[in-house]
């Protein structure tokens, strides 16, 4: 018996961090899937792009070409693929500023064609005329997928039926990519620090979505008695070099290694850890920590967190501070920082969890139970 082929397109890039479940997803054994996708994210800036799949992933996905106008985009391919009509369902990316998603799913009205989106849905929420914009563009497909709980339940909210809306979450690594155990226990440090210094961890593109300033501020007023952490910032961008003066005018020690892609050489820094930091916006930084293990400390109500965020729970996984200003940050770091115990504790919830919802297996089942739902 043959299996459904569906048009699949990887969102939001067929970047390194996609490959685990791109491969996943070619071995399905429940839907034949041709790969589309876009292979970089040209619409941001040298500093900021995203690395690319292996070549031997690309080599398995056709290249999606897009055509910008400021925030809005075509597409190639998808709406000529829908009208067609050769599969027995499309998945497109969910963006509202792409006008070929909307036309694709408007010829998939007329032409019967079953026509998903894949996105983030509703990130936090909306009112007026952005509300009613992005309603009608679900409201046009036939199925969305989201990434977390939330999205769902603002869609439910708004009026979508909740049999039309699939949470899928998110990944980064394969089961076997991560470790069946912390990396760490607390105050376990190489050369760096000693084993009353703890280390800190910052990963994420260093970018104005994501600004450390708050750090330097709260690490540069660390109250004596106490020993000054150590920190690890893992990332590029266009602010680096602005963040490194930041840093060093505060007098804060921190190691700015630049953009880390080679997973031994993450488990290395992720070992000598006691605590991740998820500064500003949130995404998958956060189930990078906790995937390994260590435990993140967040910044609450960010508009910019993607719903990764869901993963850092108070008490459980993590914990938030407020960003009124970096009193909050320190206050929250000092009291984490006092236990090692709750920070093992909060690392081995972490760690669980993104075994047993966020892997790129996890993901890639629970994109087949949702294709399933719909068709």
């Amino acid at each position: 018996m043959s299996l459904p082929r569906v048009r699949f397109q990887i969102q939001p890039t067929v970047s390194h961090y996609r490959e685990p479940l791109v491969r996943r997803l070619l071995r399905s054994r429940k839907f034949a899937l041709d790969m589309v996708g876009r292979f970089k994210n040209t619409e941001a800036q040298t500093e900021d792009r995203i690395a690319s799949a292996s070549a031997e992933t690309l080599a398995q996905v056709s290249p999606l070409h897009t055509l910008a106008f400021s925030l809005f985009w075509w597409q190639r391919g998808d709406v000529a693929a829908v009208w067609r009509g050769d599969y027995a369902a499309y998945v497109l990316e969910g963006r509202i500023y792409t006008v070929s998603a909307w036309v694709a799913g408007a010829v998939g009205k007329l032409r019967g064609r079953k026509v998903f989106l894949w996105g983030h849905g509703w990130k936090r929420p909306e009112t007026g005329l952005k509300r009613q914009l992005r309603l009608s563009f679900y409201t046009l497909v036939d199925g969305l997928m989201v990434y977390g709980d939330r999205a769902k339940d603002l869609a439910v909210d708004y009026g979508l039926p909740a049999e039309k809306v699939q949470v899928v979450y998110n990944s980064l690594y394969s089961r076997d990519q991560l470790p069946a155990e912390p990396l760490t226990t607390a105050h376990q440090h190489d050369a760096a620090g000693s084993p009353d210094r703890p280390t800190l961890i910052y990963s994420s593109r260093l970018t104005t979505r994501h600004r450390l300033d708050p750090l330097a501020e709260a690490l540069a007023d660390w109250p004596d008695g106490r020993p000054a952490p150590h920190l690890i910032v893992v990332g590029d961008g266009t602010e680096r070099s602005r963040l490194e003066h930041v840093f060093a005018e505060a007098g804060v020690e921190a190691e700015f290694l630049g953009s880390v892609y080679e997973l031994e050489q993450l488990k290395e820094l992720y070992a000598q850890a006691d605590l991740a930091l998820s500064i500003g916006g949130a995404g998958l930084n956060v189930i990078q920590a906790l995937g390994f293990g260590v435990p993140v400390l967040a910044e609450a109500g960010h508009r910019d967190s993607s719903p990764e965020i869901e993963t850092v729970v108070e008490g459980e996984t993590g914990a938030y501070y407020s960003p009124a200003g970096p009193g909050s940050l320190r206050q929250r770091l000092l009291e984490l920082l006092e236990s090692p115990a709750e920070l093992d504790r909060l690392g081995r919830n972490g760690l669980e969890l993104i075994r047993e919802r966020y892997t790129a297996e996890a993901h890639a089942e629970a994109i087949e139970a949702a294709l399933a739902q719909f068709l």
